[in-house]
C-alpha cells in the first residue's frame, strides 16, 4: 500500500432510495476490507435533499471528497469537481470500456470530470393484475403514445367521483424524452445550444400530450400530487397507478409488492419514434478535496469493473455504463434487462450545458408547471418564453 493512503479517511456521497442502498454499501465495504488503512465516511441523502446540501458543501469550500452527480458541466464550470483526464491516463484506468455517449454526458469543455455509473434509460412497468381484471392487453413493442392513452384510459378508476387508481405515473424530470419522441428537441445542441426549440410544433405537440394525460383525460396525477403521495414508485407500489414510467433501480423497489407486475419498451411517438435518455449519473472527485490520491484510488475502485460489477448485478439494477467489460455486461442479470439494453441502444443526450440549470428555474420550469397545473396550454406557455430563453442564449 502506498504510504501517502495510510491513515486516510475520504468520505463518500450518494442519494437513493432504501432499496437502492445495497450495491454502494456493499462497495464500500469492499475496499476497505481491501484497504484497512482507508477510511470512508459516508454521505447519504435522499434524492430529494441531496443536492440542496451538496450545493451549500461546495459553496463553502467543503463537501464529500468523491460523490454521486449529475448535470456536470454546472458542477464542473464552477470549479466545483477535479478534471479527471491526466489521473485516468497515468494510472491506464480503462475508460475506453465505457459507453462514448455517457462520456460525453460527464464532460466540459473537452475534459472529463465524472465517470458514469449507469445509462439510467427508463421503461414502462405496468401492473399486470390490473391489466387483466380491465380486459387491457399488455403492451408491446408496437405500442404508441395513443395505445398507451387508451391503456391509461381504462386503467383509471374512481369510486364516488374520487380517483382511486390513476392508469399512469410518470416522472417530472423526463419530459424531454416525449419531445425527442415526436421529432422534437429542446435546443439546437443540447450540450453548446444557440437556439431554444422548445416552442416549435414537434415539441409543443410533445408537451400538450403530457398535459392532456393529467388534464384533460385525468388518467395521470399532476407532478406536486404524485410527490405528496410519496412518489411514482409508491403510487405504483399502493396499486394506485397501474403503470408508471421509470428507471431500471426500481426494480428492487416494486420486488415484493403484492400484485404481478412486468416491464415493457417505452411506446414509440405518433410516427414510431423510439427514443429515451443516456448519460445516467456518475462519480467526480471533489476539486477542494483534502486527500486527492486516495479518493482517486477509491474511484477507480468504484468506477471501474468491480464497482459496476456489483452495481450490475444489484437487485435495484443499474443498466452499465462500462459495456465494453464483459465481467460487467455478465454481471447485468435484472430481470426484464433486455427491455433496458433496448431502451439505451435508443438513449440521446439530454440538455447538459452549464446555464441549463438556471435557465430551468427561471423560465422553462415555470413554464412547464402551468401546463401540468392546467392554467396554460403549451403553445402559449413556451411560446411565452421563447424570446426570453434566446436572449439568455445570446449572452
Amino acid at each position: 500500500m502506498s504510504p501517502a493512503l495510510a491513515q486516510s479517511t475520504i468520505s463518500f456521497g450518494y442519494w437513493g432510495d432504501p432499496p437502492e442502498l445495497p450495491p454502494f454499501e456493499e462497495i464500500v465495504s469492499k475496499y476497505q476490507a481491501a484497504h484497512p488503512d482507508v477510511k470512508i465516511e459516508i454521505q447519504h441523502a435522499p434524492w430529494s435533499g441531496y443536492f440542496t446540501r451538496l450545493d451549500a458543501q461546495l459553496a463553502a469550500g467543503a463537501g464529500p471528497d468523491v460523490f454521486f452527480i449529475t448535470n456536470v458541466p454546472s458542477y464542473a464550470s464552477r470549479g466545483a469537481l477535479a478534471p479527471l483526464d491526466d489521473l485516468i491516463k497515468a494510472s491506464s484506468f480503462p475508460i475506453d470500456q465505457y459507453v462514448p455517449s455517457s462520456l460525453l454526458t460527464h464532460s466540459f469543455e473537452g475534459k472529463l470530470y465524472s465517470i458514469p455509473r449507469d445509462s439510467a434509460p427508463s421503461a414502462l412497468y405496468y401492473n399486470s393484475d390490473a391489466f387483466d381484471a380491465a380486459g387491457v392487453a399488455y403492451p408491446n413493442a408496437d405500442w404508441k403514445w395513443a395505445d398507451l392513452r387508451d391503456a391509461a384510459i381504462k386503467l383509471t378508476t374512481t369510486e364516488g367521483g374520487r380517483i382511486t387508481r390513476y392508469g399512469l405515473a410518470l416522472e417530472s424530470n423526463d419530459w424531454a424524452t416525449w419531445v425527442q419522441q415526436n421529432g422534437g428537441k429542446v435546443f439546437d445542441d443540447p450540450l453548446k445550444p444557440t437556439t431554444f426549440l422548445l416552442a416549435e410544433p414537434a415539441a409543443v405537440e410533445a408537451i400538450q400530450y403530457i398535459g392532456d394525460l393529467i388534464n384533460k383525460d385525468k388518467v395521470a396525477p399532476n407532478f406536486l400530487e404524485a410527490e405528496q403521495a410519496g412518489g411514482t414508485a409508491q403510487l405504483f407500489s399502493s396499486g394506485q397507478a397501474a403503470m408508471v414510467i421509470t428507471n431500471p433501480s426500481r426494480l428492487g423497489t416494486f420486488a415484493d409488492v403484492p400484485f404481478k407486475w412486468a416491464v415493457a419498451n417505452l411506446p414509440g411517438g405518433p410516427t414510431g419514434i423510439h427514443s429515451n435518455r443516456t448519460g445516467g449519473a456518475g462519480f467526480a472527485i471533489n476539486a477542494n478535496s483534502k486527500n486527492p490520491e486516495a479518493a482517486w484510488a477509491f474511484l477507480q475502485y468504484l468506477a471501474g469493473p468491480e464497482g459496476q460489477s456489483i452495481f450490475a448485478g444489484a437487485k435495484a439494477a443499474a443498466v452499465p455504463a462500462m459495456t465494453g467489460n464483459e465481467t460487467v455486461r455478465a454481471a447485468f442479470k435484472a430481470p426484464f434487462g433486455d427491455v433496458f439494453l433496448k431502451e439505451a441502444d435508443v438513449g440521446e443526450q439530454f440538455p447538459q450545458f452549464p446555464r441549463f440549470v438556471d435557465l430551468s428555474n427561471l423560465y422553462i420550469q415555470p413554464a412547464l408547471d402551468l401546463v401540468w397545473n392546467g392554467e396554460s396550454t403549451a403553445a402559449d406557455a413556451i411560446g411565452g418564453i421563447k424570446d426570453k430563453v434566446n436572449a439568455e442564449l445570446a449572452k
